[in-house]
This record gives C-alpha cells, structure tokens and sequence, in this order.
C-alpha cells in the first residue's frame, strides 16, 4: 500500500543559512571579546582601547548581515525584530562615543558599556531562538 505524502510536509523547513547561523554565533563572542578589549585597555595597557575601537568597527560587518538577512531573506524574517534592534543598539553604540567624546559628556561616554550590556543580551537572545529553531529542525 502506498502512503502519500502531503505536498506542504515534503517541503523541507526553512532554516537560516550556514553564514547566518555563524554569523549569529559570532556576534556575542564579538560583543565579550570587546570587553576584555576595553578592561585589558584600562587596566593593563592603552593601547588595547585602539583594538577596542577597530573591532567594534569591524563587529558591523557581522550586524549589519545579520539584520539585512532578517529583513530580506525569507528564512530569517521571524528575527527581524531582534537584528533590527541590534543594528539600532549598535548605531546607538557608536554615536555614544563619537558624541560622547566630541562633547566632553561623560555621561554619555559611560552609557557606552551599559548599551553594550544590551546588545550582548539582544545578540544572546538571537542566537538562543536560532540554535532552538535548528534543534527543532533537526528533531523534527
């Protein structure tokens, strides 16, 4: 006897792309590898805080992926919420340091590791409904 199959269960789930699953993966190992950055800066040698601020630059390369894929690709959309607010938390990031330092606000300069704090749980957070979806996928 043969079984069918319904046409809509042999498609397979869509699932984010191997880019993007590292690319999720990397960010938050990114965002603490920038506080060791900032503390060994502070406490051990300045010329870590140079580091500290070219690899916060090179972390949008990863932010920016992540939300472009979020809001064009079709396996990502459920995300766009959580890439669109870490993009956001990131141009906030760097606008506290340009700003902050530009006015003499120290007030702003010290948002600047708080926003991080934010973006390292919004990157956490991406990453755990990631690497659930795949678990799902892989069960299912």
């Amino acid at each position: 006897m043969a079984t069918s199959v319904h046409p809509s269960a042999a498609k397979p789930q869509g699932r984010a792309p191997f880019w993007f699953l590292q690319t999720v993966r990397a960010v938050p190992a990114g965002i603490l590898l920038q506080y060791l950055l900032a503390g060994l800066g502070l406490f051990h040698d300045g010329l870590f805080l140079g580091w500290h601020s070219g690899f916060g630059m090179a972390l949008l390369l990863p932010i920016a992926a992540m939300a472009v894929a979020a809001w064009f690709g079709r396996q990502a959309r459920p995300l766009r919420w959580w890439a669109g607010l870490l993009a956001v938390l990131y141009g906030i990031q760097t606008g506290l340091v340009v700003v902050g330092q530009n006015s003499g606000s120290g007030i702003l300069q010290a948002l600047h590791p708080f926003n991080g704090g934010l973006m390292l749980v919004v990157s956490l957070v991406l990453l755990a409904k990631v690497e659930r979806k795949r678990a799902r996928a892989i069960v299912a």
